[in-house]
């Protein structure tokens, strides 16, 4: 019992973090041939910024500032029309993003000091680009944490194709005790070539559990050997692992 518990505030706590900005790898992804579309830098604006909202790949922004004709450390000007490499039909599919993606950074910055506020931001986020998971997800965790589950379900249930939403469906079925569903839910948060290592994370330590050891480990060391995998998640796997090995 106790290490099932455990398990499942491990799948919670990467599901559903204390901070509102997550990711979402689709809608907007790099156009294989090069097409470009224009972009119109705005205040506030910085590489990473934009190559987290409109590719899901911040390692990626040093490219898309040399492919918009920019040294990394050099930032537009406020107006400045920029070429990016997406097509060229998603030109108002990324602005909408973009105006998204302020909302959802000005929605964590009232995280902790104004939590209708923050929501009402989320809500905007999510009109403004109805397609993208990042505010969906980050509303749900809030919803969770105000204990109101059925409307996190209801919200999460159009997306539950798409990662971030599959993990924290599979936090709330592992919480529930539904094992089935979590792992399922996980299978399809890893249906990627990349998966995030929050979905390793989790996907190795409820393999872990159920039995698959050897499919786990090979989870957990694609997670370790993931140069971009923050510190503390490798920290809590790594430690829940010596948890899992003692209990044995």
């Amino acid at each position: 019992m106790k290490t099932l518990i455990l398990t499942a505030a491990v799948i919670m706590t990467a599901g559903c973090t204390k901070t509102t900005v997550v990711q979402s790898r689709y809608i907007i992804q790099p156009d294989t041939q090069s097409s470009q579309c224009r972009y119109t830098w705005q205040h506030g604006d910085y590489w990473e910024f934009l190559a987290w909202a409109l590719l899901d790949d911040i390692p990626s922004a040093d490219v898309l500032a040399l492919t918009a004709g920019y040294l990394p450390e050099v930032l537009p000007a406020p107006g400045t029309e920029i070429l990016i490499p997406l097509s060229e039909d998603l030109e108002q599919a990324a602005i909408n993003r973009m105006d998204a993606a302020r909302l959802v950074r000005a929605a964590t910055e009232l995280r902790e000091t104004d939590r209708d506020g923050c929501m009402q931001l989320l809500r905007q986020a999510e009109e403004k680009d109805p397609s993208w998971s990042v505010p969906v997800a980050d509303i749900t965790v809030l919803l969770l944490e105000d204990g109101k589950t059925d409307q996190a379900l209801e919200l999460l249930d159009p997306m539950c194709h798409k990662n971030i939403p599959a993990l924290i469906l599979a936090g709330i079925d592992w919480r529930n005790g539904n094992t089935e569903g979590a792992l399922r839910h996980l299978s399809e948060a890893m249906a990627t070539n990349n998966p995030r290592p929050e979905v390793l994370a989790a996907t190795g330590i409820a393999l872990a559990v159920t039995g698959e050891r050897e499919q786990a480990g090979n989870n957990i060391r694609q997670l370790l050997e993931n140069p971009d995998a923050p510190s503390e998640l490798r920290v809590l796997v790594m430690r829940y692992a010596l948890m899992l090995a003692d209990s044995q």
